[in-house]
């Protein structure tokens, strides 16, 4: 229902009888009696014009039923209604049939004279207002605003009912829902003649947020929670810096202090609904309390050197705070000492201090912290906070980009040589990226580790020699498994059997393994040749292709509990004397999580058969689709296309792409072979092919020259093709002078002289054509 409002005007009968009576136009009186009283009628009264009607307002037609109230002596009345005429009888009904305003006249006379009373505009005869509007949104958090458009028609006064006890009188309102629930909106559009309403309903969800505990002395956990009320949706906190996402989460408040609790909410409903959107922010104070210590490093593991910020996570009133480092060295913030002190404290340069550590190991952080007691008197407040094994450094250096660019490697890494070495080499850093690296490296950062096999002879296993380089090592608490790159670059010829190696080892310190996956030797197919180092002896150096080799620590030293150190030693030798000396390129140690097996596969794009000298794309299928098979990608691909031992070489008969193109030389049988790696697995798939003889296009002149126009010239196919496919259909087109369909086509009649170009396209049965074409000079 509307809620009448102070100006709202009421249309009953009664306003308008009183103002009848109140509100003359004017009032004549004509032969009144003079005031002394004389005359022979004084005992008569003097006419006064008064009336009343039953209604002010109207739809047409309307029926007003006027009544004659007038006082004094009255011997006449005439009613005048304008358009509608006169009346002379006391009480007329009228019937106003037109819209529009009329004017009501009575004169009444009498013997003391004649009044008049005029209402002027007195009856209003027209249209009843229409109410209409829109009003947006009708669906949202408290509080919600909401603007109504009014598109009410002949309406002179509109009121507006919110639902909530809320009103306003403006034609367009905006107006805010301050509690939720489900609110009726109503219009009443008025006008002289009546008023109309309309509704609308408008839905006000609840919006707030809720904390476990209204507060507490730092440092303090407390869980915050949003209430939408049935709503489902998502909601993102920001809370003193930390974002967190979640209608329910849980927040510490290290330190004391008043602190903005903001949530960001939006609901999950058909995109076609209104959706909920909205933003809360609430304040909430930590007291002060009693300093508890406690910390979290920006990270727990990784290369060194390793800088780590500690960050301070303590609560309550802290006056001091003492780091121990775990690795000999500690600090203290804020200064204590005194001036001048002859031995004094080292100082943090903040109470989160950010510390480098230098070598491969584990450490233990301490965090000591003093401040006054809970409550006044109460002796000073002393805590701590230890954690083991914080801070691991995993390996010095890992990807060599500290290293000295051709000098011999160092920072964490030792060099190892045979004591009886017959050559002086060492084994250095190399730099260089894309264009300027070889064989495929750097495959992380610009440089990369090249050892150096001159000097060995073969007269120790290569697991054994003491040749390479090493490190101690200590893997992160979950990345048990050891991964590197590496490269062999070998000058043997790839069939002799000469089977220079390289290799590596890990070790607990009492038993020593070789990583299976890292142990390469000539027999490997090759990518390409070295651009850094062509020949060696004589012999042209060739590369393979970039292989990873990994090892779960974790399952091969089974035992091992805790933070454990290991040695990883790298090794290559030659296999039989110190000619033509190996090389190998190593480059990105690191440590990932152990993963999940996984199955290797591949095709030939276009399928079978393919032809020698022409490009073949192999298409790795170990993982397809990880959106839809919940597959892992590889991280490695070895390619080995089997033509190492072709009598004559190719120039690649590998490759580490995930989807190579490779061209076999020569037409024969091959074995193809995918290994592919992910952390500690690996897969191998292997296809058997045969490359077929490529189909080629040739021909002859078999009239020996010069031409003089007119000539005969006779043509011979040369044209080859695998016996398995064999040409099927000949075409040729003699420029002009004639085609033919023969193998051997019969002699072309040429009778100009000019340039002829003969072109010869042969197909195969499997459809598969080749062009050859010749430019002949006639005179």
């Amino acid at each position: 229902m509307r809620a009448p409002l102070a100006s709202s005007p009421s249309l009953t009968s009664s306003r308008w009888l009183t103002r009848a009576a109140v509100s003359l136009s004017w009032m004549l009186c004509l032969g009144c009696l003079s005031g002394d009283g004389g005359g022979a009628d004084s005992d008569l009264t003097t006419p006064v014009a008064q009336f009343s009607q039953s209604k002010t307002a109207g739809t047409p037609p309307t029926v007003v039923d006027f009544e004659d109230e007038s006082t004094g002596t009255i011997e006449s009345l005439e009613w005048d209604f304008g358009p509608l005429g006169t009346r002379t009888e006391a009480n007329p009904s009228i019937t106003f049939q037109d819209p529009g305003n009329y004017t009501v006249r009575l004169t009444v006379r009498g013997p003391g004279g004649e009044s008049v009373l005029v209402q002027e505009n007195l009856i209003v005869i027209g249209d009843l207002p229409t109410a209409g509007f829109e009003c947006s949104p009708l669906r949202g958090l408290v509080p919600l605003t909401v603007t109504c458009t009014d598109s009410s028609e002949a309406a002179s006064e509109i009121v507006w009912d919110f639902g909530d006890g809320g009103a306003s009188n403006d034609r367009s309102p905006a107006y805010v829902f301050e509690t939720p629930g489900s609110f009726i909106i109503e219009q009443t559009a008025i006008n002289a003649v009546g008023e109309r309403a309309q509704q609308t309903t408008v839905e006000v969800v609840p919006f707030a947020i809720v904390s476990s505990i209204a507060g507490g002395s730092a440092p303090l956990d407390v869980v915050f929670s949003v209430e939408v009320g049935s709503a489902a949706g998502f909601a993102a906190w920001t809370i003193d810096g930390q974002n967190y996402l979640g209608n329910t989460i849980s927040h510490r408040f290290a330190a004391p202090g008043t602190f903005d609790v903001e949530v960001a909410f939006g609901d999950l409903t058909d995109p076609n609904e209104s959706r909920l959107n909205g933003t809360q922010v609430i304040e909430y104070t930590v007291d002060y309390g009693r300093g508890v210590a406690g910390f979290e490093p920006s990270t727990a593991a990784g290369p060194g050197p390793l800088s780590v910020t500690l960050e301070d996570q303590s609560g309550g009133a802290i006056e001091e705070w003492v780091w121990n480092f775990g690795d000999g060295s500690t600090c203290t913030f804020p200064d204590p000492n005194e001036p001048g002190a002859s031995d004094p404290v080292p100082v943090c340069d903040a109470q989160s201090p950010t510390h480098e550590y230098a070598e491969v190991g584990s450490y233990d952080v301490r965090l000591q912290i003093r401040g006054p007691g809970e409550n006044e008197g109460d002796a000073v407040n002393e805590d701590e906070a230890m954690v083991v094994d914080a801070i691991r450094v995993t390996a010095l250096d890992p990807s060599f980009e500290g290293q000295e660019t051709d000098a011999e490697l160092g920072l964490g890494w030792i060099t190892l040589r045979p004591e009886l070495a017959l050559v002086e080499a060492t084994h250095i850093a190399l730099e260089g990226s894309g264009a300027s690296g070889d064989a495929g490296m750097p495959t992380d950062g610009t440089k990369w580790a090249l050892l150096d096999g001159r000097g060995t002879d073969g007269s120790e296993e290569v697991d054994l020699i003491k040749n390479g380089i090493e490190q101690r090592i200590m893997p992160p608490a979950d990345q048990p498994v050891l991964e590197f790159d590496y490269v062999l670059l070998y000058a043997e010829p790839p069939a002799a059997g000469t089977l220079d190696a390289l290799t590596a080892t890990i070790s607990d310190g009492s038993t020593v393994v070789e990583i299976d996956s890292a142990r390469t030797d000539v027999s490997a197919a090759y990518a390409g040749p070295s651009a850094r180092f062509p020949m060696e002896d004589g012999g042209t150096v060739r590369a393979t292709a970039v292989h990873t080799a990994s090892v779960n620590l974790s399952e091969t030293f089974p035992g091992a509990t805790g933070p454990q150190f290991y040695t990883l030693t790298i090794r290559t030798t030659n296999a039989l004397n110190e000619l033509r000396s190996p090389r190998v390129y190593v480059d990105n140690l690191r440590f990932t999580e152990a993963a999940d097996p996984i199955l290797a596969a591949f095709s030939i794009e276009g399928g079978l058969p393919v032809f020698s000298g022409e490009p073949v794309r192999f298409r790795d299928e170990t993982c397809v689709d990880s959106e839809v098979t919940d597959c892992v990608v590889p991280t490695s691909w070895r390619w080995n296309f089997g033509t190492q031992a072709e009598p004559r070489p190719p120039a690649s008969a590998a490759s580490d792409e995930q989807d190579p193109l490779y061209t076999f030389p020569e037409a024969g049988n091959y074995e193809v072979r995918l290994l592919t790696r992910l952390g500690d697995q690996e897969s191998e798939a292997t296809l058997f092919l045969t490359a077929l003889e490529a189909h080629r296009a040739d021909f002859e002149v078999l009239t020996a020259g010069p031409y003089l126009a007119p000539v005969s010239i006779e043509f011979g196919n040369l044209s080859t093709s695998d016996p398995s496919d064999p040409i099927a259909a000949w075409s040729w087109d003699f420029g002009g002078w004639g085609t033919s369909t023969q193998e051997m086509p019969d002699p072309v009649d040429i009778d100009q002289a000019g340039e002829v170009t003969v072109r010869l396209t042969i197909t195969t049965d499997s459809g598969r054509t080749n062009t050859a074409e010749m430019m002949i000079e006639v005179n």
